[in-house]
């Protein structure tokens, strides 16, 4: 097979149907045509009664309580972006034939992986309420055949088998050629073309020779490539606007599924994701999600983006909603034997993104030292996904006493004699036995938060011993030396 065709037999209607799940499993059909011409064009199996073409007055006699609906342009659009997603799982070489339909070039794909493919493709589709049909073949033409003839995925290895019993129709005959042929008693593909291609194209012109070739499938033609999406992203509209999350992580939810899908089949997964909700007053709320690695698991985004949404208070009602997930490519990682990893990697995220939602996610992470001589400097980074195993120790172990630093520093007023501390009043108040040092440092003297501190270590008439610091704001004790 060299070919695939993917395509979803009464596209617009099932478009429809997935965009308003209340349709589901209810008599459906799409008209066209205004007042007393307008007719059925697509009509859903529950429909008894009735069929394409039907009149609508007629169509509502025999099927009582049938929906009529007009085509929704917006859920065809999602619903072909699917489409050309579960193509691009099958090769990168895809052409975009039709709204509902994909051709696929698969030469050079292994026979075996392309077929498990195409079978998870129809899945994946059917998940999401698309129920697509797939076919491959020697020639494009051919792979058109066999898609319209899937349940659910069809794979021609003998062409002229598979030919011999298909509707003369297949290949569109005219009017007259198709009058002409049935003279012959020629009424399916194989039949005509068990017939000499010149005679027939004697008899019926270069039409006849034409549809000769469609009917043996041999007409093939180069394919229009496309190039798989680069932005992944959906926006959609609520009239009227809603007032709180549940109808919002309603469509969020579904919505979150097709980007997830659309990252799969492109080789990508998400890397961080932004949700802007437009309000009523045209005002806006934006927010961006980082997620703890780079997946496409769509219900740990939901508990990331739940985590903050659920105590968010909005000053109207929300119209518009556009989410947007930031691709990158999947991270390839070993870990360390000695390595510890999370047990539960989604609880501890989904906890740790609570914690932000009280605390700010500028307060929550794992404490790194800075770059820089300044004392006790530090960032709050990401929390590592794994445990490294302990360095090896010091050559030169730690002596003398252990700082236990005061978080925050406990502001005291300090009294001088000689320059040096005699007493201290606050925190820790009495008089000073001993007193060492000024140690001096300063920094970033070209930066407007530059910074000088003089410590000391004095020790009290209780025996305690305290680290002073003296800066542009006072004094601190920054903690007790044990």
């Amino acid at each position: 097979m060299n070919y695939a065709v993917i395509t979803i037999p009464d596209f617009s209607l099932h478009a429809l149907r997935r965009s308003e799940p209340d349709l589901a499993r209810k008599p459906v059909a799409l008209i066209e045509g205004e007042g007393r011409k307008a007719v059925l064009v697509q009509v859903s199996p529950e429909a008894l009664g009735v069929e394409r073409g039907l009149a609508v007055s007629l169509a509502m006699a025999r099927c009582p309580g049938i929906v009529l609906r007009t085509r929704d342009l917006k859920a065809e659009t999602d619903s072909h972006r699917l489409l050309v997603a579960a193509a691009f799982t099958l090769s990168p070489r895809v052409e975009i034939t039709g709204p509902e339909c994909c051709t696929v070039d698969l030469q050079g794909a292994n026979p075996e992986q392309t077929e498990r493919a195409m079978r998870q493709g129809v899945a994946d589709l059917m998940r999401m309420g698309l129920p697509a049909r797939p076919g491959a073949a020697a020639t494009p033409l051919l792979a058109h055949y066999a898609a319209c003839c899937a349940e659910p995925v069809l794979v021609v290895r003998d062409a002229r088998e598979f030919l011999h019993d298909l509707p003369l129709s297949f290949a569109e005959p005219t009017a007259r050629q198709a009058e002409v042929l049935d003279g012959w008693g020629i009424r399916t593909l194989g039949q005509l073309a068990a017939l000499p291609k010149a005679e027939v194209g004697q008899r019926l012109g270069t039409e006849g020779a034409a549809l000769w070739e469609r009917a043996a499938g041999e007409t093939t033609r180069p394919l229009r490539l496309t190039q798989p999406t680069q932005t992944f992203a959906s926006a959609w509209d609520y009239e009227p606007g809603i007032d709180n999350i549940e109808p919002l992580f309603f469509k969020l939810r579904r919505y979150a599924e097709c980007l997830a899908f659309e990252l799969r089949s492109a080789g990508f997964v998400a890397e961080s994701l932004a949700l802007t909700l437009l309000l009523e007053d045209e005002t806006d709320y934006w927010r961006e999600y980082q997620l703890p690695e780079p997946n496409t698991d769509v219900e740990g985004w939901l508990k990331v983006m739940h985590s903050q949404l659920e105590s968010l208070t909005l000053p109207a009602r929300v119209v518009t909603v556009r989410f947007v997930a930031k691709p990158t490519r999947p991270l390839v990682k070993q870990e360390g034997l000695f390595d510890t990893g999370l047990r539960d990697p989604h609880a501890f995220w989904e906890n740790l993104a609570k914690v932000s939602a009280i605390l700010g996610e500028e307060r929550v992470g794992t404490p790194v030292l800075e770059d820089t001589w300044r004392p006790d400097s530090f960032t709050l980074e990401r929390p590592a996904e794994s445990v490294p195993a302990p360095g090896p120790a010091a050559v030169h172990p730690p002596q003398g006493g252990v700082l236990r630093r005061f978080r925050p520093p406990r502001p005291v007023l300090v009294m001088m004699e000689n320059s040096r501390p005699s007493g201290i009043s606050g925190y820790a108040s009495g008089a000073v036995q001993a007193a060492a040092g000024p140690w001096r440092a300063s920094g970033d003297w070209w930066r407007p938060d530059h910074w000088a501190v003089e410590t000391w270590h004095v020790e009290m008439e209780t025996g305690e011993i305290f680290q002073l610091a003296r800066t542009a704001g006072g004094w601190t004790i920054e903690g007790v030396v044990d």
